[in-house]
């Protein structure tokens, strides 16, 4: 574990807005049972509203804001990761739809059916002009 750079600052975990997590543990509480406590990614993952993309910007804004200061530095980028890999794989859909788009719009614009799909080449339809 690495060392909080402010060890006064209270850790996320133990902020007012994360701390009903905590009270609807099963047996939980706020009392320690036992259980380990939950890391920041889970916190975060769980019971902070929002896409995963606002939960890495909110993350970061707070560490930048120095807010973060008391927790573990490696937990911050282990749930900087995690939020970063979540934003990358939920991409690929918009990524996806958009290549979708693009394709039906190559299609409308491909004529004779025989012509390549229009995407980014010229078909023998089209003038080409050297510049």
């Amino acid at each position: 574990m690495g060392e909080p750079k402010n060890p006064a600052l209270a850790k996320l975990r133990d902020w007012p807005m994360f701390q009903a997590a905590r009270a609807n543990r099963k047996g939980g509480g706020t009392r320690l049972d036992g259980k380990r406590l939950p890391r920041i990614s889970e916190l975060l993952v769980r019971h902070f509203e929002g896409t995963p993309e606002e939960k890495l910007a909110w993350l970061k804004a707070q560490s930048a804001a120095g807010k973060l200061d008391g927790d573990d530095p490696e937990e911050l980028a282990e749930a900087q990761a995690l939020l970063a890999m979540l934003v990358r794989l939920a991409r690929p859909k918009a990524h996806k739809q958009h290549l979708s788009d693009l394709l039906d719009q190559g299609l409308e614009a491909t004529f004779p059916a025989s012509d390549p799909i229009a995407i980014g080449h010229f078909t023998g339809a089209e003038i080409v002009r050297s510049g």
